[in-house]
């Protein structure tokens, strides 16, 4: 009985003691970071299409904040997530001319079923099995454009989102 007893006692002040370690030892050496990493990876789709030439998103906001990306650099996210990130950092955008939301198209004749585009795209937007025809689900296509990288056939291409009654919205104001 006693020697469950004391070896109860041994592994809780062995723990204790160690965890006060571990806390003393996250203050100590605690690296502080950006906070504005944090807030741009937040407006970031999140999709980790490698398309800015990161690995990811956060990885992006980091390059982003240091300088290495600009604000521009996610094709996904568009001129509007660009003008909110150039905000963040306190930078202006060149005049590049903005093109306008893109979906993927898929030329279903020439489509022979070979799997690369839906295995290329993050996020889940192009359907269809092997040796049959793929098809784009244009609601959820966020126009990154690794799809058509991936075609073997030459059968994707991005095509400017055509307005409609169900999709047209008013034009963003001009940002000075």
């Amino acid at each position: 009985m006693w020697n469950i007893l004391i070896s109860l006692l041994v592994f809780l002040v062995l723990g204790s003691s160690l965890g006060a370690l571990l806390g003393w030892a996250a203050k100590v050496f605690a690296v502080q970071g950006d906070p504005r990493v944090d807030e741009i990876t937040d407006l970031l789709p999140g999709g980790q299409c490698g398309q800015c030439g990161e690995a990811g998103c956060k990885q992006a906001a980091e390059a982003m904040v240091a300088g290495r990306l600009t604000a521009e650099c996610c094709p996904p996210g568009g001129r509007a997530l660009a003008h909110s990130i150039a905000k963040i950092l306190g930078v202006s955008l060149g005049e590049s001319k903005d093109t306008g939301p893109l979906v993927a198209y898929i030329d279903e004749s020439q489509c022979s079923g070979c799997t690369r585009c839906f295995k290329a795209c993050p996020f889940d937007a192009i359907i269809g099995t092997n040796k049959q025809m793929h098809t784009v689900i244009a609601s959820v296509c966020t126009g990154c454009g690794l799809c058509e990288k991936a075609c073997p056939q030459d059968c994707l291409s991005m095509i400017p989102v055509s307005s409609s009654a169900t999709s047209w919205q008013w034009p963003n104001p001009r940002v000075a």
